[in-house]
């Protein structure tokens, strides 16, 4: 899959056909993979050409006032999820006010039409454009009549009787449903990053940790304990970690942190990266009376994670359904 970084640079003059994927894709969920492997599977039958429409930054990052919002995926996550739902390009373009304020017949004539040459369209059921969110799919499919291309557009997909969507998935993970978000992705939620420094508090007198720094805006899951699969320390292996978000009540910190600690890893990762697979949650954060007794909770989590791991989580991996990576789409489903 090629990344195409503006649309000024789409070679239009390539006269294959054209069919395009619209939409936020934050996430790259059910849904959306419903609406891209449908633009796939129709380019492939026109001998054409398949491509998404990203923006960048996220729309809602421009146009919601509230600081609180936060994405499920950034733009390089994105861009790799859907590289493996066989798309041919990714195009993104900067999202700005100007073209914020386009009508939806202008965004239509000027980006669609004479800018990428659609010969098609897929949207999903709830797809909104234009101006104030004007236009909406019997817009676009009434708009493709006049400009001379196709529209699709996909239903509502649902996962054990729940529409999938982009805030669903959002609400399970800040309740620290991470294993119910999985079921609406199709793939376990992960956080990377490069790992940090943290108070030292772990190493002396708890268990070693790994801290990785939180990106901005992006969502982290509810405060807990989680059950987690770590790639990065060991090469292409998939290692297991109990890992902490949140606060530390125990030794009276609020600060936000993302802590875990790797079984049967040894060895320094300061300023390495790594990704956390979030698989399932372990238990509620809650203050301990005293060190030890937040390390006997710990030792007790570390026990249930190694039962969790041997009865779920190591023969799939082993079948290799799980790798390169455990945001392999189709994991989960």
């Amino acid at each position: 899959m090629e990344i195409i970084n503006g649309i000024d640079r789409w070679n239009s003059a390539d006269r294959r056909s054209l069919t395009l994927a619209l939409g936020n894709f934050d996430g790259v969920h059910r849904g959306h993979q419903a609406i891209i492997r449908t633009a796939v599977d129709m380019a492939g039958a026109a001998q054409g050409r398949s491509a998404a429409l990203l923006f960048d930054p996220h729309p809602s990052m421009l146009l919601r006032p509230d600081p609180s919002f936060a994405l499920l995926t950034d733009l390089v996550d994105r861009a790799e999820l859907m590289a493996g739902l066989g798309l041919d390009y990714v195009i993104v373009e900067p999202f700005t006010g100007d073209l914020a304020a386009l009508p939806p017949e202008r965004f239509v004539e000027d980006i669609l039409v004479h800018k990428l040459a659609v010969s098609g369209v897929v949207v999903g059921y709830d797809y909104s454009f234009g101006h104030g969110g004007r236009g909406n799919t019997e817009t676009m499919a009434a708009l493709g009549k006049k400009y001379g291309f196709t529209v699709t557009i996909c239903p509502a997909i649902r996962y054990k009787q729940k529409i999938v969507s982009s805030s669903a998935a959002r609400d399970l993970l800040q309740k620290g449903a991470v294993a119910e978000a999985a079921g609406l992705l199709n793939y376990y939620f992960f956080r990377h990053g490069k790992v940090v420094r943290g108070s030292g508090i772990g190493s002396k007198i708890l268990y070693p940790t790994a801290n990785i720094e939180i990106p901005a805006r992006l969502i982290q899951p509810g405060q807990g304990v989680y059950l987690t699969a770590v790639a990065g320390p060991a090469g292409g292996e998939l290692l297991f970690g109990v890992t902490n978000v949140g606060a530390r009540p125990t030794f009276a910190s609020s600060g936000a942190a993302i802590e875990t600690h790797i079984l049967d890893f040894h060895g320094n990762l300061y300023g390495r990266p790594i990704c956390l697979y979030f698989l399932e949650k372990l238990r509620d954060t809650r203050a301990f009376s005293s060190p030890r007794l937040l390390k006997e909770q710990i030792s007790r989590d570390i026990f249930r994670a190694r039962k969790l791991i041997d009865r779920r989580y190591r023969r799939q991996i082993a079948e290799g359904r799980s790798t390169p990576g455990l945001k392999e789409i189709g994991v989960k489903g």
